[in-house]
């Protein structure tokens, strides 16, 4: 979120606290009824319950304090003596207190120093976060900690999530806004106001506004369980979002519009009209004279240029070095060969408006972390740039800023998602549509042999295009070749029987946008079939479906959720030893739904069989409602996974007298 540095804002300090928040701040007593609690409602299997939490913040004086109190109810709830606590970027972690209760009274202080450490780390950014170990905690014990968070920079924005990994008796929240104008911020001219969105609230609770603080108080919370294959999360948690804005955020459609405007402006002066661009054109284009061939030339070109989005995050001493400068036309990118995401969208669009194109640039949401919420006035939701072309009298949505994107299609998290198409009075919203399950295509292709003693050697080879391509790329950016294997490897399965031996032959085209990414494999599975008496059974299938860990749920609370249509082909061709013939293939199969379908083929020639299966997923969201009818056809998936094909033991001729 916007950042702003209130040292050169603010011309005053409000006084520190009041005597109720130094209250709040101390260490609360502990009632009969805490040390009586045996199990969650709703949850008797819990490790663990929440007694209290509060999550107090001051903005003026930019400060926020955090109080956690938990009780263990269980051995495995013992691991919350072991304490990770997120650190927000800017932030200072100070203060810390932390102790274990035990039921007869004594107390164990902590006494030791938190350590900082990497919690999670990505191409472009680290998470990271503070952790130390209670003492003494057993079963009964109640353990107990609180800390301040301070920071030199504003950080525009709050989260008060209610639910947590915990069932919470009782939990409170309150913010106090900054107060006064920000001078020299767009939008910020007037006075700063504080607002807020909430979502998936109790009817019964609702924070509330005094004038001085936003309050919020809540008991009887049931923890946040999430379900493998579901949307984002954060979607379905009780939660209060926080912003700051001056007049536009009187109404979401004056916020939306007068961003609009400003973006549109601002990529235009980008865009502009210079001949070097068109001269660049005209050398990227070369002798071509097709329309879509020139485009794609264009686009090509474009993606050339060195994507500082897609490379992990520089400190500002590492820019210097680097001699990295920030680009204001498509001039500079050109010139310096550099440029952001969006700055490489520009360029394409420059191109493009140069070669006779219409082309306009669309500020795109992502759904990745979190659905776009138009309540919810935070410019970062429109945070990346994709360009809207006319082509032969057809609008296509094209990703060049993505790193790796292929023409025509558009990075997952943009799809089937609002977009604002950029105009002068403010621009438009639109959907950027999700492309057919045909644009993320995973194949594999299986030639292997059963030996006597029932093990399985052979080769599979792994091809990857369009979407499922690009998101493999991207996943392994910032790691090695030993980690791209470990990729490849977990792309491959899950296996019916995990293989005792695999090694990875080839792989190529990594660094490719337009082509597939593939990779071959040797393997060995030993004890792959069963020999019972003159029979063996063997697995008809090598792998498991991905998506079964979705359909192990009876009932479902939430939607099922892909991240894009797709389609997983497989061929499997099993040679059979000779002195085994076949006396039982199962049967193919034909299953759809109104946007999947499940295909498979079972043939026999000689000694091999020949299995093939195709999937078709050409939706992205399923209704819960739904769940039921798509269970019953992942649930033939999995029968179908689990079939085999029985081989008998020839008979030996007599032999002669």
């Amino acid at each position: 979120m916007r950042q702003l540095r209130l040292c050169s804002l603010i011309l005053f300090a409000c006084a520190f606290g009041s005597c109720c928040l130094a209250q709040k701040e101390d260490w609360l007593p502990i009632s009969p009824q805490d040390w009586q609690v045996k199990e969650a409602p709703g949850d008797p299997g819990a490790p663990a319950i929440q007694l209290y939490y509060a999550d107090f913040r001051d903005d003026s004086r930019q400060y926020q304090f955090v109080y956690r109190r938990i009780k263990v109810l269980s051995s495995k709830g013992q691991r919350y003596a072991d304490v990770e606590i997120p650190l927000p970027p800017f932030a200072h972690f100070v203060d810390l207190k932390a102790r274990t209760i035990h039921p007869d009274g004594r107390i164990i202080e902590f006494t030791g120093k938190p350590f900082e450490k990497i919690a999670v780390k990505t191409r472009d950014a680290r998470s990271l976060t503070e952790s130390f170990a209670l003492p003494e905690v057993t079963v009964g014990s109640i353990v107990e900690y609180k800390y301040r968070y301070t920071w030199d920079t504003y950080i525009v924005g709050k989260t008060w999530d209610l639910q947590h990994d915990l069932y919470t008796v009782r939990e409170e929240f309150w913010i106090r806004p900054f107060t006064g104008t920000l001078n020299g911020m767009k939008h910020f001219e007037d006075e700063a106001q504080l607002s807020y969105v909430y979502s998936n609230l109790p009817s019964d609770v609702k924070p509330t506004d005094n004038g001085s603080v936003v309050e919020l108080k809540a008991e009887g919370i049931p923890a946040f369980e999430a379900e493998e294959s579901m949307p984002p999360p954060d979607n379905f948690r009780m939660r209060v979002r926080f912003f700051y804005g001056g007049r536009e955020v009187s109404s979401p459609d004056a916020f939306w519009q007068d961003h609009g405007k400003d973006w549109f402006d601002e990529v235009e002066r980008s865009i502009g009209s210079h001949p070097q661009i068109k001269a660049a054109m005209i050398k990227a284009i070369g002798g071509e004279t097709d329309a879509e061939k020139k485009l794609r030339k264009l686009y090509a070109f474009a993606q050339q240029i060195r994507n500082l989005s897609f490379e992990r995050a520089r400190t500002p001493e590492e820019e210097k070095a680097e001699d990295i400068k920030p680009n204001k036309t498509v001039v500079e990118v050109l010139e310096h060969r550099y440029g952001s995401g969006n700055d490489i969208a520009r360029l394409f669009a420059a191109l493009a408006r140069a070669a006779g194109f219409e082309s306009e640039i669309v500020r795109a949401s992502s759904r990745k972390d979190y659905v776009f919420d138009n309540k919810f006035l935070s410019e970062d939701q429109l945070g990346m740039e994709l360009v809207l072309v006319k082509l032969n009298g057809a609008e296509m949505f094209l990703d060049p800023g993505t790193r790796f994107c292929p023409f025509g299609l558009v990075y997952w998290i943009h799809t089937s998602a609002p977009a604002l198409k950029l105009a002068r009075n403010g621009g438009s919203f639109v959907v950027v549509p999700t492309p057919a399950a045909d644009k993320a295509v995973s194949r594999r292709s299986v030639m292997a042999t059963l030996q006597d003693d029932g093990s399985l050697t052979g080769e599979v080879a792994l091809e990857l295009s369009g979407a499922a391509a690009l998101q493999l790329r991207l996943a392994v950016l910032e790691t090695d070749e030993a980690g791209k294997l470990r990729a490849l490897e977990e792309e491959l399965g899950p296996w019916q029987v995990r293989p005792s031996s695999l090694k990875l032959k080839e792989a190529e085209g990594w660094e490719l946008a337009d082509a597939p990414l593939r990779a071959e494999f040797t393997f060995e599975i030993s004890g792959y079939a069963k020999k019972i008496g003159k029979r063996m059974l063997v697995p008809a299938a090598l792998f498991q479906t991905r998506q079964r860990a979705a359909f192990e749920y009876t009932e479902r609370k939430y939607p099922v959720y892909f991240p894009y249509t797709f389609e997983e082909i497989d061929r499997f061709d099993l040679q059979v030893q000779q002195g085994f013939s076949l006396e039982t293939l199962p049967h193919g199969q034909d299953m759809k739904l109104a946007s999947s379908r499940f295909v498979t083929q079972r043939t026999l020639q000689e000694n091999r069989t020949t299995l093939t299966r195709a999937l078709v997923v050409n939706s992205i969201y399923f209704r819960a409602e739904d769940y039921k009818e798509l269970k019953s056809f992942f649930d033939q998936l999995r029968i179908a996974d689990e079939e085999q094909i029985v081989l008998e033991q020839s008979k030996m001729p007599p032999k002669d007298e």
